[in-house]
């Protein structure tokens, strides 16, 4: 599985979705907060894809979400093994 334990895998997918939904609260504070009005909704998708989708869209906000929470989780894998190589 990747070269992972499954606790690393699931240590790793855990702070993927946190730092996924941080990234959707910080899209809605800094960058969307225009979007927001009594008439107009929508879904926000987090980072690196920032999208404002509509509320009807169910599957476009699945996708948009799932490809942000296997960004995040490649960037900490990455991340995590290089600083791992550093140390020995």
């Amino acid at each position: 599985m990747l070269g992972l334990s499954k606790k690393r895998f699931f240590i790793t997918l855990g702070l993927s979705v946190g730092i996924w939904l941080v990234s959707g609260f910080i899209q809605a504070l800094i960058g969307f907060s225009d979007y927001f009005s009594i008439f107009h909704k929508c879904s926000l998708a987090g980072y690196p894809i920032a999208l404002c989708i509509s509320s009807n869209s169910q599957a476009k906000i699945v996708l948009t979400s799932f490809v942000n929470i296997i960004f995040w989780f490649w960037v900490i894998h990455l991340f995590w093994s290089w600083f791992n190589k550093s140390r020995n």
